[in-house]
This record gives structure tokens, C-alpha cells and sequence, in this order.
């Protein structure tokens, strides 16, 4: 799901269906785990959020740029998943499954890039600018 998120968080795409999609998504991935409804939710909401402050802070259309964006997300959501985490689940749990699957999924991100996110990178909206 951060490559999901990321990917659409990257490729400026403005408005509500993907934020909601990912709540919907952590909600089913909640169900599925068998866990408390909203842990799931928040850290891919809060991967898109990140995503958009970090595609927009590393908007050069080349691969280190988008890898680099894409390794800070995973970096914070992990950060994210340790705080609420023990709110979620209880004092003794531990996050370093979720981390490993994050880096994981970062070291795979430039051959699964190409599959979801367009190949130039996407234009981005400057204040008072035109497409």
C-alpha cells in the first residue's frame, strides 16, 4: 500500500478518491488483521500525506528523486507506525515486522516504479502557475 500511496500522492492527483481509497484500504487490511479499526487507516493516510510533502519537495523527474521520496515516506510511516502502534495494540508490540516490510518495499521501488507511475514524473502545480 506505499507504493499505492506514494504513487498517488507523486503523481499529484488532486481531490478526494485517493484518500479515501486508502481509508477504505486500511480499513479492509484492519478487518483482515484482525485488529482495532483506524491503525491501518492512519498510516496509509499518513503515507499519502507525506508522499505529497515529499514528491513535492524532491519533484525532479528522474529515479533518485522519485527512490529518495519514496525512502523518506517509508522511513516516516515507520516512525509513524512505532507512535500509535502501542496505542492501537498495546504496550508490548513491536513494529519491526512493518518496518522490514517498508524497507523492503523501498529497496524493490525502482522495479515496480515503472508499473503505476508515469515515466516522466508529473508536472507539478506551482502557486499562481498553469498547467
Amino acid at each position: 500500500m506505499l507504493w499505492a500511496a506514494y504513487g498517488w500522492a507523486a503523481e499529484d492527483e488532486s481531490g478526494w478518491r485517493a484518500p479515501l481509497t486508502l481509508a477504505v484500504l486500511g480499513l479492509v487490511h484492519d478487518q483482515l488483521a484482525g485488529g482495532p479499526y483506524g491503525l491501518f487507516v492512519v498510516l496509509y493516510l499518513s503515507a499519502y500525506l507525506i508522499g505529497r510533502v515529499a514528491a513535492v519537495a524532491m519533484s525532479a523527474p528522474n529515479l533518485v528523486s522519485l527512490w529518495g521520496g519514496f525512502i523518506v515516506t517509508a522511513v516516516l510511516t515507520i516512525g509513524i507506525a512505532a507512535f500509535v502502534a502501542p496505542i492501537a495494540l498495546g504496550e508490548n508490540v513491536s513494529v519491526a515486522l512493518y518496518a522490514e516490510a517498508a524497507i523492503i518495499t523501498a529497496i524493490l521501488f525502482p522495479l515496480v516504479r515503472p508499473l503505476y507511475m508515469s515515466a516522466s514524473g508529473a508536472p507539478r502545480m506551482q502557486p499562481g502557475g498553469r498547467r
